[in-house]
C-alpha cells in the first residue's frame, strides 16, 4: 500500500468517525460499522468472511456447525450496514461470479465529503478549470447575432474533468456553488481546450501507450501516412518516452531505432489495433538534442519584442538595410533551438515574408523547397 492509500484511508476513517458521529448511531452499531469499513476497504471479501472477521459485532458464533454459523438477523443486520454505507456515499463494489458467493468491497475515493471552503477567487478559477474543457455552447446563453465557435466534445481528457470538478462542486457552500454556477454560464474569459480533430475514439490508444511507457518497453505500430489516409507504415523499435499535447494535437514522442532520431507521432494516425508492446526495454539515458537555427525577423514584429516560440532564443544583433522599393528597414537577427526541424519550418511560415531563415544549410533548404511548392501551387493558377 502507498502512502497516498494510507493517508486516504486515513481520512475515510476521520470522514466515517464524523458521518458516524452525527447519525445518532448507537455506540455498538457504530462501533461495528467502523470495523466494517476498515476490513471491505482493505479486502474483497464474501459476507462470510466478514463474519468470521467480525463474530463479536455480528454475533458469529465460530464454534457452531457451518449449516447453522450464519443467522438471518446477522444477514439483515450486514444488509442494513451496507444500505447505511450507501446513502453516506460509499460505492459498494460487488463481484459475483458463477457458482460462487458474492465478494464485496469499498471503492477507493468512495464515502463522505467533505465540504470545501474555497475564496472567491479560488472558486473563479475552479470555473476557469471548467470552461477549458466544457463547450460553451451547452452551458453559457449565447447571443444569436454573436455565436460562439462551435466547440464539440473532442479532448479525450475533457468527460472525466468535468465530472471531477462538478464532483467538486457539489461540495461547495450554497453561496460559493451559486457563484460558481454564474461565473460558467457568463464567462468573461472562453478559453477552450477543444482539440483540432476528434480525438475521443483515440482515448484507448493514449491510455494505452502510457501503460507502455510505464513498463519501460518499445513499441511498435502502423502509421498512416500524412499525405494519404490509405498509406500505412509499420514502425517498430519505438521508444516510448511521453505524449504532449500541442497546437490542438496530442502526440507521441519517440525515438525511431529505424530513422535514428526522435520524431512526433501524432496520435490520431497511430493504428490503434497495430498497437504491440516489444520485448526491448526503452534506453532511459537518451535525450532528445535541440538543434540550433539562425533567422532575421522583421523590426515591425520584433519592436514590441520576440514572442517566446522556442527552446532558447536570443537577439544577436540588428540591422538597418534598404529593401527592394529602397525602403529602409529595420530587422533583427535571432538565434533559437527547437527539437523539430519541421516545428521549425511551420511555424516561420506563419510569418510570411517577414521572417528568412538563415541556418543552418540544410534547414534553409529545407525552407526553399517549402517555399518553391507555394510558389508553384500559387502560380498554377491564371490570374
Amino acid at each position: 500500500m502507498s502512502v497516498n492509500d494510507t493517508h486516504q484511508d486515513q481520512k475515510i476513517s476521520l470522514d466515517t468517525d464524523n458521518v458516524i458521529a452525527s447519525s445518532g448511531l448507537k455506540h455498538e452499531s457504530a462501533e461495528r460499522i467502523f470495523r466494517l469499513v476498515q476490513f471491505l476497504l482493505a479486502n474483497e471479501c464474501t459476507r462470510q468472511e466478514v463474519f468470521e472477521h467480525l463474530a463479536s459485532s455480528y454475533k458469529f458464533d465460530r464454534s457452531a456447525p457451518v449449516e447453522k454459523k450464519t443467522s438471518r438477523s446477522a444477514d439483515r443486520m450486514f444488509e442494513r450496514d451496507l444500505k447505511f454505507l450507501e446513502d453516506q456515499g460509499f460505492e459498494v463494489k460487488k463481484v459475483k461470479a458463477r457458482a460462487q458467493p458474492t465478494r464485496y468491497s469499498l471503492v477507493r475515493g468512495s464515502g463522505p465529503r467533505a465540504t470545501f471552503l474555497f475564496s472567491e477567487s479560488e472558486v473563479d478559477s475552479l470555473a476557469l478549470l471548467y470552461t477549458l474543457f466544457a463547450d460553451p455552447n451547452n452551458y453559457a446563453q449565447i447571443d444569436p447575432l454573436q455565436p460562439l465557435p462551435l466547440q464539440p466534445p473532442r479532448n479525450p481528457f475533457a468527460e472525466e474533468m468535468l465530472s471531477l470538478i462538478e464532483k467538486l462542486v457539489s461540495t461547495l457552500p450554497d453561496q460559493q456553488r451559486r457563484h460558481f454556477e454564474r461565473w460558467v454560464r457568463k464567462p468573461y474569459i472562453y478559453f477552450n481546450l477543444a482539440t483540432v480533430a476528434d480525438y475521443l475514439p483515440h482515448r484507448d490508444t493514449i491510455d494505452t501507450i502510457v501503460h507502455v511507457i510505464t513498463k519501460r518497453q518499445q513499441i511498435q505500430f502502423e502509421y498512416l501516412s500524412p499525405k494519404s489516409t490509405w498509406d500505412k507504415v509499420l514502425h517498430e523499435h519505438v521508444d516510448p518516452y511521453y505524449v504532449i499535447y500541442l497546437e490542438g494535437h496530442f502526440y507521441l514522442i519517440g525515438y525511431s531505432h529505424q530513422t535514428d532520431k526522435f520524431l512526433e507521432y501524432r496520435i490520431d494516425r497511430i493504428k490503434k489495433e497495430s498497437l504491440k508492446p516489444e520485448p526491448d526495454m526503452i534506453d532511459m539515458e537518451r535525450r532528445r538534442r535541440p538543434i540550433e537555427f539562425r533567422f532575421w525577423l522583421d523590426g515591425s514584429i520584433a519592436k514590441h519584442g520576440i514572442s517566446q516560440r522556442w527552446l532558447t532564443q536570443t537577439q544577436e544583433r540588428e540591422e538597418v538595410y534598404l529593401d527592394e522599393q529602397g525602403r529602409q528597414r529595420r530587422r533583427v537577427l535571432v538565434r533559437a533551438s527547437a527539437y523539430n526541424e519541421w516545428r521549425v519550418i511551420q511555424q516561420l511560415l506563419r510569418y510570411g515574408e517577414k521572417a528568412e531563415l538563415i541556418d543552418p544549410p540544410h534547414l534553409r533548404e529545407e525552407m526553399r523547397k517549402a517555399v518553391n511548392s507555394m510558389y508553384k501551387l500559387y502560380n498554377s493558377y491564371p490570374s
